[in-house]
């Protein structure tokens, strides 16, 4: 088996969807009627439910991906005649301007939580487990996973809502006293000590057959990146963490950088060494990766990709086009066939020809530079392909340190590790590196990977403007609590500004 989470939903989905309904609003039993008592009888039930827990990563990702690329300044979604208006959603998200509908905003905001309350249920009744039925599985180890995975789904909660509620340990969420919110600072340090606390247990690595658990390297990935942010979320800087959990990875010398930098995306990725924290992908119908299908035009793949999602003519401008290999990631000018080479045209049969610009609005079928940074999987099912996504990988690490580093004043120690992300591009070393050298360096090597949001409001950028955007107001560094989770929850808080 290519990789364990295949198998292991199909197997887990009809158990535990049923039983373990998403906590989209704060009201729902986190529990329902599976228990202990009712189900789980041996180890492998509460391996096949923490499966699903994983598996919740999947609808998860699309919505936080939508989200986090389309409100930052690598990506924009025009209206192409009658194609991508959505009642407005994709222009909201990248003028900033939504409101506490937006059907992506309450996507994400139902999805993390659905996550949240699986990982945290399965943990009450792990609690509960007698540990003379492990014996394939180190519960210990179970635990530590689920810790990470609820860790994960807070950590993107309060990254872009903020504060958000944090549920009792072991406990259903009483109806008549439903959870306030905590503050951004509370679920922050939360967070930190639920991802400290779970490293011991988790592996250092896993067999090819269980590819895909959390290790040792996923949590200590996810805490750099948390201390990375440690300014925006808790008030105080985290840089020497930063450093700390970024050489905790580099010195467990479990992964590096491969020579050619695609390899971190064709479809069998799962080899690659830079994997630290991913969520694997089959060609199965809803459980593959559909990025490219977002941005290809009708007319480039037999599944008809849905044409919507380009990158801005300010972004693209900011690459080496002449020397960086990922550049390559751009389609720009006359497209052709990526089996037969034969020259493309839309569907009107003019020449399928992407431009630089493109209106937010009234755009063409080629309007717009699109990117291609996953392999086309040829295998790939109604759109769904086999390529892994990585969440947290070797090169982010590296970068994150480099980052610390100058915040630290000590930019000769941080020179080296850009460089050494660089050379693997093919371009130029930097003889000195400051922090927005650092900025420029993590758009070329990260861009489309979800993390741009994260680096513009942290440099203080977020709300510049940019093609097809106005200078935004500062209150939408968080995004609103839905109005369907007030309205099931009374005891939320909306974020100042909406």
């Amino acid at each position: 088996m290519k990789r364990f989470v295949k198998a292991s939903i199909l197997f887990a989905a009809a158990i535990s969807m049923a039983s373990f309904q998403g906590c989209t609003n704060l009201d729902e039993d986190l529990f329902e009627d599976i228990t202990s008592d009712n189900f789980f009888s041996t180890e492998e039930d509460y391996y096949s439910v923490l499966v699903n827990c994983y598996g919740r990563m999947r609808p998860w990702l699309w919505s936080y991906f939508n989200v986090s690329q389309v409100s930052s300044d690598e990506t924009m979604v025009p209206t192409r005649g009658g194609d991508w208006g959505d009642g407005g959603v994709w222009r909201e998200l990248h003028q900033h301007n939504w409101g506490t509908t937006n059907g992506h905003i309450v996507g994400l905001w139902n999805d993390a939580n659905a996550g949240l309350a699986q990982t945290h249920a399965f943990l009450g009744v792990l609690e509960t487990a007698d540990d003379a039925l492990f014996s394939q599985y180190s519960k210990a180890q179970l635990k530590a996973e689920a810790r990470v995975l609820r860790a994960y789904y807070y950590f993107q909660l309060m990254d872009c809502f903020g504060g958000v509620p944090i549920l009792e340990e072991g406990k259903n969420i009483d109806p008549s006293n439903l959870p306030a919110r905590n503050s951004r600072a509370e679920v922050y340090s939360y967070i930190e000590s639920e991802l400290n606390a779970a490293i011991p247990d988790l592996a250092a690595g896993h067999t090819a057959d269980q590819y895909g658990r959390v290790t040792k390297n996923s949590a200590h990935g996810l805490l750099a990146r948390l201390y990375l942010n440690a300014e925006v979320y808790s008030g105080t800087a985290q840089w020497g963490k930063v450093v700390e959990h970024a050489d905790a990875i580099i010195n467990s010398g479990v992964h590096s950088l491969p020579a050619n930098y695609f390899d971190n995306f064709v479809v069998e990725n799962q080899t690659s060494p830079e994997n630290i924290f991913v969520v694997p992908n089959t060609q199965a119908g809803g459980m593959g990766l559909t990025i490219n299908m977002r941005t290809m035009h009708y007319n480039q793949l037999p599944a008809s990709p849905w044409n919507g999602f380009c990158t801005i003519a300010e972004f693209y401008n900011t690459f080496d086009h002449a020397n960086d290999i990922r550049d390559s990631i751009f389609l720009i000018g006359q497209q052709y066939d990526f089996f037969t080479g034969a020259a493309l045209t839309d569907r009107q049969g003019n020449p399928l020809d992407f431009t630089l610009n493109a209106p937010i609005t009234g755009a063409t079928e080629s309007n717009g530079v699109r990117v291609m940074k996953w392999q086309v999987d040829a295998a790939q099912n109604g759109g769904d392909a086999g390529n892994d996504y990585a969440i947290v990988r070797y090169a982010d690490v590296l970068l994150m340190k480099a980052e610390a580093l100058v915040r630290q004043g000590n930019a000769a120690d941080a020179l080296p590790l850009v460089n050494q992300v660089r050379a693997r591009a093919g371009v130029a070393a930097l003889t000195s590196v400051d922090a927005d050298a650092i900025l420029l360096e993590r758009g070329f090597e990260l861009a489309w990977e979800a993390v741009r949001r994260m680096d513009l409001i942290r440099y203080g950028k977020f709300n510049d403007a940019w093609t097809n955007k106005d200078a935004s107001p500062a209150y939408t560094k968080l995004f609103p609590i839905p109005a369907s989770a007030l309205g099931a929850n009374p005891n939320l808080e909306q974020n100042p500004g909406y």
